[in-house]
């Protein structure tokens, strides 16, 4: 795994030479469920409820991202355009993240994570000498992440109509999906549609970045432990298996 000397060579740049030696010093026993995927799989509202119902601490990485916006305070619009250029950004997150594996900070017995990177970031920890990690990937169709798109952007009517006359196929590019959305005539769909086409590219854009700085594409599921497919599943029925998933590592509720 080479990019684990990328994480360690950038970490003693950015962060500091005796930077691996404290996450090191930092590491518990506390087990902590790394959670990615892709955009508009439910990744966050099921890291939420495993948090909850494992009695944990949630964390969002994403939130790490407003905090570091804020500090700077500029947007985070305006951040994710330094981040294609400046990578200091990248890696004090990073970072921040491998401290948060570490379960110094939490109080209770349990981490969940969610975020772009956690489970790589977690591999790395993993080499360091944390245990009790387990990496779960939630992936759906495209058709599925656009639907799921417009009942956010427009509401439940829209979703409905999407799923009533976009055809269930498997679409392997964005412009094809395009096309079929505009069909639909829906309210403001140019907009949305270019919000959404955005949303994709922000995401290729960070699989671009992190490749670039560490050599892993976190999109590549060989680097996670369970990977849980959320197309036409109902979010009761996808907690339901992560939870049964879950037990075959041994987490159990108290």
């Amino acid at each position: 795994m080479e990019y684990i000397v990328g994480i360690e060579k950038a970490f003693k740049e950015y962060i500091g030479s005796d930077s691996i030696t404290n996450l090191r010093e930092n590491i518990t026993d506390k087990p902590m469920i790394l959670i990615a995927g892709d955009q508009l799989t439910g990744k966050s509202t099921q890291a939420k409820n495993l948090a909850e119902h494992y009695r944990g601490t949630f964390y969002s990485v994403g939130n790490l991202f407003r905090e570091v916006a804020a500090k700077k305070g500029i947007t985070v619009a305006e951040q994710a355009k330094l981040l294609l250029t400046e990578r200091g950004i990248d890696v004090e997150i990073d970072y921040k993240t491998c401290e948060m594996i570490s379960g110094k900070s939490i109080e209770t017995n349990l981490g969940v994570i969610e975020g772009r990177q956690p489970a790589y970031m977690g591999s790395f920890m993993q080499e360091l000498g944390k245990n009790h990690l387990v990496r779960i990937y939630f992936q759906c169709s495209i058709r599925e992440q656009a639907l799921r798109f417009l009942r956010r952007e427009i509401g439940e009517a829209a979703y409905l109509k999407g799923l009533a006359n976009v055809p269930d196929v498997d679409y392997s590019t964005l412009q094809s999906l395009q096309d079929e959305i505009y069909n639909l005539d829906l309210p403001d769909s140019n907009e949305v549609i270019q919000k959404f086409v955005d949303n994709q590219s922000r995401d290729e854009d960070d699989r671009d970045r992190y490749s670039s700085l560490y050599g892993f594409d976190y999109g590549n599921l060989s680097g996670y432990d369970i990977v849980v497919n959320t197309t036409n599943k109902e979010a009761d029925s996808v907690f339901k298996e992560v939870v049964s998933e879950l037990e075959n590592f041994g987490f159990r509720t108290n």
